[in-house]
């Protein structure tokens, strides 16, 4: 089959897909409706289409209900529904797929999955990686829903096929190529705290008369101001400016060849701290970017006969940040105060405040550039995948003063990782399917090739029963990771992270068992989802304590542990007693620790006597779950219930040197659409709800010029309402 997207099913054309795929993680259900004549719009509680379509688990054409390697599905219907602006709101529709916020004064977040940190993924457009090393630090929030389709996420088995970055798994965003002539716009509105948050979005699809090629053209822009929750001047949520714009084409010359190409440019501002209305340097603390970000690529796939196709695509990402992380500290800045002294604002006056903070800006340098080719070739019941990934990155950043001057380079390298894979699905017979796959990576910052096998089976055990079972390892080298660029305060005082001299890669083998159960697989009404999962890390990565060097400045040091160990297990039940109404909940349970406990504070070599040790990740919980009720009275309105569950979890204040236990919470949103559509689906949806209707949240956030920013965690927005108004044409 062609893997262009003019010959690939259409998502509405089979009907209803089994609800093992509709709801294979609790929230990660998504939708599409099934669209006849008459009808006014598209429906949000209608199950998943029977799609053929390129799994990302196994890089091949499949039925998603015969992908030997679980896969879970979040579509375009369910994003809409919820209102979700960008990929980090999508992606907590998802169960066992986190999204934490790392910074009070930045707001960086990541993406943890299978018990993991961000770092342990790897986030992909289209099959290709999409984030940089930079861009991993902020790039969840840059990528808008309206470029967004289908999301799969493959947890655990992706290193064999994608290489170092995957460990946990992979999370593929796959758009929507234009079919037909039309397009939407939509304006936004969410306030927060009484702050608004304005958004507008649009989307132009053309479509050649021939049916072989098309554009779209997408565009979304977004600003709000900075929020202050708890009163000390100080912000929690950043002020942001963010303009995106992207195309996507694709053309068929002919029946056996297609091509496809893609191009995002995002241009970002953001600041969080307090005086805002002054340079970032007369702040008492700043985190300030300003973030240019191109990413694209190109891809051809050629169907050469019944047995053999290929694709070869270029993608590339290139990103320019200037940036401020610090600021003035406990400075008096008010002329009024009889603590002021106007000597501390001199940047001329050496020892003042203002002259270490004017220093405190940098300018980042990114580009990254992938090749990537597989080659498909069917022999009887084996079907060979294998190919060839090159990717390169370099990354320089440079500390520059206020004026723009360039004081030091802190940071200057080139990393480089050559792969080959191989992956044979073998269909041993009608009720099972055994996928033996395997990798070699020759990365630039290892003297050894790294080898990567992988073995998935899955058993059609009776007509609604599916078991599956695989064993996966992966890697991390020692390169320059997204966190190393991302700048942690403490105080005004910028905390950097260096890489031990003797750092070596970190390897990971991942088990996973599942069973998948459907009522009736023909017209499904029950579905049991159950996953069970044990990752092995030797030579874990971890973040040393706070340290300070010769000069005071602070740093932490990157180093291997003996290792550690990530149990856990998911759960997801599904019900469907109408074509209108499903309700879906899941649980999940990951208990991530060190073989040996880590010490995250020691205040010894300043003369203290306070040491912390734990074996637990941090912020990590171990238990987390979501649930969610959708409901379509009729044709013309869809509605939704959802509730988010977060368990307590170990994070650590430097500001108090203590470590927190964190209590729950339970994010509860509720939602509507109302459509006024004409028989072509043409016409207006208006939505409304509110987001986290409790205003679950941290309470107890640091305040001052002296905070932790890193002592943040839990959810990451107040209580929201919103609004979305948007015209299909």
């Amino acid at each position: 089959m062609s893997t262009s997207p003019f010959h690939r099913a259409s998502p509405c054309l089979f009907g209803r897909l089994p609800l093992q795929v509709a709801v294979a993680a609790a929230l990660s259900t998504a939708t599409c409706a099934i669209h006849a004549e008459g009808d006014s719009g598209p429906s949000a509680t209608t199950l998943d289409v029977v799609e053929v379509t390129v799994s990302t688990a196994t890089r091949t054409e499949r039925l998603m209900s015969d992908v030997p390697i679980r896969t879970e599905v979040l579509r375009r219907e369910d994003i809409a529904l919820r209102a979700a602006l960008d990929f980090s709101q999508a992606a907590e529709l998802i169960n066992g797929l986190r999204v934490e916020s790392n910074c009070q004064n930045c707001n960086t977040s990541e993406a943890q999955l299978l018990g993991l940190g961000g770092a342990y993924n790897q986030i992909l457009f289209d099959g290709t990686p999409l984030l940089s090393t930079l861009g991993g630090v902020y790039g969840l929030e840059q990528i808008p829903a309206a470029f967004i389709n289908t999301l799969e996420v493959v947890k655990g088995g992706g290193s064999a096929l994608y290489g170092a970055g995957a460990v946990a798994g992979v999370i593929n965003l796959i758009p929507e190529y234009p079919r037909d002539d039309g397009g939407f716009v939509q304006a936004g509105i969410d306030v927060q705290d009484g702050e608004p948050l304005y958004s507008a979005e649009a989307r132009r699809d053309f479509v050649s008369a021939d049916g072989r090629g098309g554009i779209s053209l997408l565009g979304q822009a977004a600003r709000n101001d900075a929020i202050d929750f708890n009163d000390d001047s100080y912000s929690e949520i950043t002020e942001k400016q963010q303009q995106v714009f992207g195309v996507l084409g694709s053309y068929a010359l002919n029946d056996n060849t297609s091509l496809r190409a893609d191009y995002q440019f995002t241009r970002e501002k953001r600041r969080g701290g307090n005086r805002l209305d002054q340079p970032e340097w007369l702040a008492n603390i700043a985190e300030a970017l300003e973030t240019d970000y191109h990413r694209g690529g190109v891809r051809w796939d050629q169907i050469v006969d019944d047995d053999f196709d290929f694709g070869i695509g270029y993608s590339f990402a290139y990103i320019e940040r200037d940036s401020f992380y610090g600021g003035l500290g406990d400075v008096v800045t008010d002329p009024a105060d009889p603590n002021y002294d106007p000597d501390e604002l001199d940047p001329n006056l050496a020892g003042s405040a203002a002259s270490v903070s004017f220093n405190q800006y940098g300018r980042t340098l990114n580009p990254l550039h992938y090749i990537d080719s597989q080659f498909n070739l069917r022999r009887g019941a084996h079907a060979l995948a294998f190919g060839v990934q090159y990717k390169r990155e370099s990354v320089k950043d440079s500390n520059r003063n206020a004026r723009g001057d360039t004081l030091a380079t802190t940071a200057e390298d080139t990393f480089s990782n050559l792969g080959v894979y191989l992956q044979d699905e073998w269909t041993i017979s009608d009720a099972a399917d055994l996928v033996l796959g395997a990798r070699l990576d020759k990365n630039s910052a290892l003297e050894d090739p790294i080898f990567s096998p992988r073995i998935a089976l899955a058993f059609q055990a009776s007509e609604g029963l599916k078991l599956r079972a695989g064993l996966s390892t992966g890697f991390r080298a020692p390169e320059v990771f997204s966190e190393d660029l991302h700048v942690d305060t403490l105080g005004a005082e910028p905390v950097r992270i260096r890489n031990a001299n003797d750092l070596v890669e970190e390897r990971a083998v991942t088990g996973m068992v599942n069973l998948d159960w459907r009522s009736d697989p023909a017209n499904p009404v029950w579905m049991l989802d159950l996953t069970a999962s044990l990752t092995d890390l030797r030579d874990s990565f971890v973040l040393s304590e706070i340290r300070e060097d010769a000069d005071g400045g602070l740093f932490q040091v990157r180093e291997n542990s003996a290792g550690s160990r990530v149990a856990g297990l998911e759960a997801n039940l599904g019900w469907q007693p109408t074509d209108g109404l499903r309700l879906t909940a899941g649980l999940a349970w990951y208990q991530s620790q060190f073989d040996e406990a880590q010490v995250v504070f020691d205040d010894t070599e300043s003369g203290g006597e306070l040491v912390i040790a734990t074996r637990d990740y941090l912020k990590t919980p171990e238990w987390s779950g979501l649930a969610q009720a959708t409901w379509a009275p009729s044709d013309a309105w869809d509605a939704y219930v959802g509730l988010k569950y977060t368990g307590s979890m170990y994070v650590l204040n430097n500001s108090t040197a203590s470590l927190n236990r964190t209590p729950e919470f339970w994010v509860a949103d509720i939602g509507a659409t109302r459509h006024f559509h004409d028989s072509d689906g043409k016409g207006f949806d208006l939505s409304f709800g509110i987001r986290n209707a409790l205003d679950e949240r941290q309470r107890d956030l640091e305040t001052g010029a002296g905070r932790d920013s890193d002592y943040v965690y839990g959810p990451r927005f107040a209580r929201t309402y919103y609004a979305r108004l948007r015209y299909a044409f």
